[in-house]
C-alpha cells in the first residue's frame, strides 16, 4: 500500500453543480470551480481586486465591513506565519478549524477537507511547481508537500474518495469534472465514482493521469495529479 503525505486542507463551502451530466449534484471537490473556497484574493488585504466581488461575499456568508476586516487581518498574520499558503491552503488542521469558528461557524454546508499525494506525485508536483528565481515563493502545495508531512490514521478524517486535479500556477486547481468528461475516464479506465463525486481507488493512476495530460484528450492544459482525500468529521 502506498504511503501518502499530506498536501494540506481546505475550507469549502459544497454547492450544487451548475453544469452537465453532474448538474445539481453535491461533489466533495476542494477545487473551487465546483465549491466556494472560504480563503481566497478576497480573503487577504494585499491582493489585487480583492474588492470586485466583496459585496456578493458579504451577501453570501452574512459578513459586515467589520468582520471582513477583521478575516483580512488574520489571513495576513496567518500567511506571515506560513500558517496558509498561496492561494487557499492550510496548512494544518488546527489552523482550519480556528478560521472557521472565528469566521465562519454560522454558515451551512461548510467543509474542511484534506488531500493527500503519494510520493511519486510530490515529486512530480515540486518539479512542476519550481519557481523559476529562488526570491520567488511557491505555491503553497509545493510548500506544504517539500515536508513530506505522513498521512495520519485519525478517526477525525474520513477517507472519501480520490480527486484528480489541474493545478494552475497560482497554486488553484480544476477538478476532473470541469470540462464533463468523467464519463471517458469511468469507460477507458473501470473508474468508479462514488456517493462524493469522487473516484474509488485504482490501479490505473498513472495511466489515467498521462491521458489527462495529454492535451487531445479535451482536459484543461494544466498538469494533473491524483490526491487522495479526506473530510474532517469534527
Amino acid at each position: 500500500m502506498a504511503a501518502y503525505y499530506l498536501g494540506g486542507y481546505y475550507v469549502i463551502k459544497e454547492i450544487p453543480v451548475d453544469f452537465g451530466s453532474k448538474k445539481s449534484q453535491i461533489i466533495s471537490s476542494c477545487s473551487d470551480c465546483l465549491n466556494d473556497s472560504l480563503l481566497y484574493n478576497w480573503s487577504y488585504s494585499w491582493t489585487t481586486n480583492n474588492n470586485e466581488h466583496i459585496k456578493k461575499i458579504k451577501t453570501d456568508y452574512q459578513l459586515n465591513d467589520e468582520t471582513i476586516q477583521l478575516i483580512r487581518q488574520w489571513v495576513d498574520n496567518a500567511f506571515e506565519e506560513k500558517k496558509i499558503g498561496w492561494i487557499n491552503l492550510f496548512n494544518d488542521l488546527e489552523t482550519a478549524k480556528e478560521y472557521v469558528a472565528k469566521f465562519f461557524s454560522h454558515v451551512p454546508n461548510v467543509k474542511t477537507i484534506g488531500i493527500y499525494f503519494t510520493e511519486t506525485e510530490i515529486v512530480d508536483l515540486l518539479t512542476e511547481f519550481k519557481p523559476p528565481a529562488e526570491n520567488q515563493s511557491s505555491i503553497g502545495l509545493s510548500q506544504n508537500l517539500s515536508k513530506r508531512l505522513p498521512e495520519i490514521n485519525s478517526e477525525n478524517e474520513a477517507f472519501i474518495g480520490f480527486d484528480i486535479i489541474g493545478i494552475e500556477c497560482t497554486g488553484g486547481f480544476h477538478t476532473f469534472h470541469c470540462h464533463d468528461l468523467s464519463k471517458y475516464l469511468e469507460d477507458i479506465f473501470k473508474l468508479q465514482i462514488n456517493q462524493h463525486g469522487l473516484f474509488e481507488d485504482s490501479q490505473q493512476w498513472e495511466s489515467v493521469i498521462k491521458y489527462m495530460n495529454d492535451e487531445v484528450n479535451g482536459f484543461e492544459p494544466v498538469p494533473w495529479f491524483v490526491c487522495k482525500t479526506k473530510l474532517v468529521t469534527e
